[in-house]
C-alpha cells in the first residue's frame, strides 16, 4: 500500500507540553488537520527551528491524538532532536503531514500482539486505540529498551483502555525482564496471536520475522514500521530506500517515506536490511 499524498499539507501548531519520560520526550501539538488526517503508522515531517541549521526536516511517527493535539514521542540524539525538545508551551511549530503508509487494522477482536523496540513505542498508542474502536479487546504490547529510563511508561500505551497488557524487558535488567525484547514474543505466538505489529531497531524487526517465520500458526497480519533516513518524506530525495522482496522474491528496493514506513514483514529482504547503517542522526 502507498502513501496517499494528497492529504499531506503543512500546517503551523502551537506547542501545548513538553514532557520528559526518562530519557524519552513527548510533545504535543495543536495541529488540527495532522489530528483529524493520520492514521495508526503514518508519520510527519516537523522542522527544527527558524533557521536553515539544521536544514531538513525530521520524521517522527503520529504516536497519538486527541481532539485537535498530536502527540510526538522521541530522543535527544542530534541537533534536530535537540532543538524540539528546547521547545516551550506557546512556541509555534511547522509540521508536514501525514505522509506514508499506516498499519492495516483488519486484525478483528484480536489477540493483537505490539512489539516495541525503545523510540519504536511511538505508534502504538494511536493504534491501539483505532484497534480498541474497531472491537480489538486482547492487545499486549512487548516493550523493550536498553534501560528503564528508556522504556515508554505502560500506561501510555492503553490510554486509559482496558483489555492492554504490557510485559517489559531491559537490556540491563533495571525493569521487566533482563534481555532483548524479542525472548517475550514466543510465550505470545503460542496464543496464536491474529496480528503482529512492530516498531524499533531494524535488527530489532529482523530477529522478530525470523520468530514469526518458525511460528507453529503464524499471524494473519504481520507489519513492522521501518526505519530509514527521510530527507524529504515523499519519495524525491530517495534517501530511505529499503531492500525489498519484489515479485517471485527478486531483489528490489522500496522508499521507506511512500511504500512504508509500514510494511508487510513478508516482503521485506531483512538480511540486507540488516546492512544498512542506523537511522540515529536526528
Amino acid at each position: 500500500m502507498s502513501a496517499d499524498l494528497t492529504r499531506a499539507r503543512t500546517e503551523m501548531g502551537e506547542v501545548v507540553r513538553v514532557e520528559r519520560l526518562g530519557s524519552l520526550i513527548e510533545l504535543a501539538v495543536a495541529l488540527p488537520w495532522l489530528a483529524g488526517s493520520s492514521a495508526p503508522g503514518q508519520f510527519a515531517q516537523l522542522r527544527c527551528g527558524n533557521t536553515f541549521t539544521p536544514l531538513l526536516r525530521r520524521p517522527f511517527s503520529v504516536a497519538w491524538t486527541a481532539n485537535d493535539m498530536c502527540g510526538f514521542v522521541f530522543e535527544e540524539v542530534g541537533a534536530g532532536t535537540r532543538l524540539l525538545a528546547a521547545l516551550r508551551p506557546g512556541d509555534t511549530l511547522d509540521v508536514l503531514g501525514p505522509l506514508g503508509a499506516g498499519f492495516h487494522l483488519d486484525a478483528g477482536r484480536g489477540p493483537v500482539v505490539c512489539v516495541s523496540g525503545g523510540v519504536g513505542c511511538a505508534p502504538f498508542p494511536m493504534l491501539i486505540d483505532a484497534l480498541r474502536e474497531r472491537g480489538a479487546n486482547d492487545i499486549t504490547v512487548l516493550s523493550g529498551a536498553a534501560t528503564a529510563a528508556r522504556l515508554y511508561p505502560a500506561e501510555r500505551f492503553a490510554r486509559g483502555w482496558d483489555g492492554v497488557t504490557v510485559r517489559e524487558a531491559t537490556d540491563d535488567g533495571s525493569r521487566g525482564q533482563r534481555g532483548l525484547v524479542t525472548a517475550l514474543v514466543p510465550p505470545e505466538l503460542e496464543t496464536s496471536p491474529r496480528a503482529v505489529y512492530a516498531c524499533g531497531p531494524n535488527v530489532m524487526l529482523a530477529a522478530l520475522w525470523e520468530l514469526l517465520a518458525r511460528a507453529r500458526v503464524p499471524p494473519d497480519v504481520a507489519e513492522a514500521s521501518l526505519e530509514a533516513p527521510m530527507g524529504c518524506g515523499f519519495g524525491t530525495c530517495l534517501g530511505c530506500a529499503l531492500p525489498v522482496r519484489g515479485a517471485d522474491a527478486e531483489p528490489a528496493w522500496a522508499l521507506c517515506c511512500t511504500d512504508g514506513p509500514v510494511m508487510p514483514m513478508r516482503d521485506v529482504d531483512w538480511d540486507g536490511v540488516r546492512a544498512l547503517p542506523g537511522a540515529d542522526v536526528a
